[in-house]
């Protein structure tokens, strides 16, 4: 999701509920700090406290609530786009809560835990969740400047899923144009009357021209079009294949000029796919790190819930 006008208003209320959690955090827990004395009702209980931790204290246990609320509002959102059809909220609505929810969670997280690490459970518990929020700023980086990167260095994108398929339709297209290839038809030199007939004298041996070209097929762009990953092959880059191109147009017939240009321009689709693919790979890259952990941060969570619950 870009950047844009739109989320000017969530910036603002996240700024200011997290300016209204840190006035409560320190007119409960350090009210020395104040510039003026600020009464918390009774709710609130002793102003600072004078045992037990933060996490524990009625403020503490909202800030926790409210930040696993987040948590689980996060994951839905996979459902949600899962889902196109229902009527919840348009699927943007969802992002722009997603991202900004989520910062929003970083004060209450640390106002829960009054900026400590405490136990061991406590610190893996903060340090998924500082991965969590890490991959997320990552993604949500990535997707500022990437897709106007894919559109600047793309001629001409695909729809991604469909890759797959117009890759082997370029190896099936190219195989066709090799099959083609095949010797100028010459009568059989006529035999000396010395010279006994030989049984060859049927068999039209390929040009050297025409074998400099199929050999071009055969080792060059037919593996290149087959490869999973021909990043690594010489028609994988621009530079040499068009240098390759350009040697096997001077010594092969005139007669292939045209079919060797159509061929050079699916090589040049097949690298414009690849690239493709490449940047699609980086854009959602993070995911495979960000998914798993927010979902094992939800177990994580509701363990630590469960084991404060218990020593309440």
């Amino acid at each position: 999701m870009i950047l844009d006008r739109k989320h000017v208003p969530w910036a603002f209320l996240t700024t200011a509920a997290t300016g209204a959690a840190g006035l409560l955090y320190l007119a409960n827990f350090h009210p020395k700090l104040l510039p003026v004395e600020v009464t918390l009702p009774p709710f609130f209980g002793e102003a600072p406290p004078t045992h037990g931790s933060v996490g524990s204290s009625p403020l503490g246990i909202i800030y926790g609530s409210f930040a696993f609320a987040i948590f689980i509002f996060a994951a839905l959102l996979g459902a949600r786009k899962k889902k196109p059809l229902w009527k919840i909220g348009h699927p943007q609505l969802w992002l722009r809560a997603h991202i900004w929810l989520t910062i929003f969670s970083i004060p209450l997280i640390l106002f829960h835990c009054g900026f400590k690490t405490g136990g061991p459970m406590t610190t893996l518990l903060l340090g998924v969740y500082a991965v969590e929020m890490v991959s997320g700023f990552f993604g949500f980086t990535l997707q500022q400047f990437m897709p106007t990167l894919m559109r600047q260095t793309l001629e001409q994108e695909v729809v991604f899923e469909q890759i797959p398929y117009i890759r082997n339709l370029l190896l099936e297209s190219a195989k066709k144009v090799r099959e083609s290839l095949k010797p100028e038809e010459k009568p059989a030199p006529t035999p000396a009357p010395e010279a006994p007939v030989q049984s060859v004298q049927n068999v039209h041996p390929v040009q050297p021209d025409l074998q400099i070209l199929t050999d071009f097929f055969d080792h060059e762009i037919l593996p290149y079009l087959a490869a999973k990953n021909g990043k690594s092959l010489p028609l994988g880059k621009q530079q040499a294949s068009d240098d390759y191109f350009r040697m096997v147009k001077l010594s092969a017939p005139a007669s292939y000029a045209a079919s060797l240009d159509e061929v050079q321009g699916w090589c040049n689709d097949r690298r414009r796919m690849d690239l493709q693919t490449s940047l699609h790979h980086w854009l959602h890259s993070w995911l495979l790190v960000h998914i798993p952990i927010s979902i094992l941060l939800l177990v994580l969570t509701g363990w630590h819930i469960v084991t404060a619950l218990r020593f309440v």
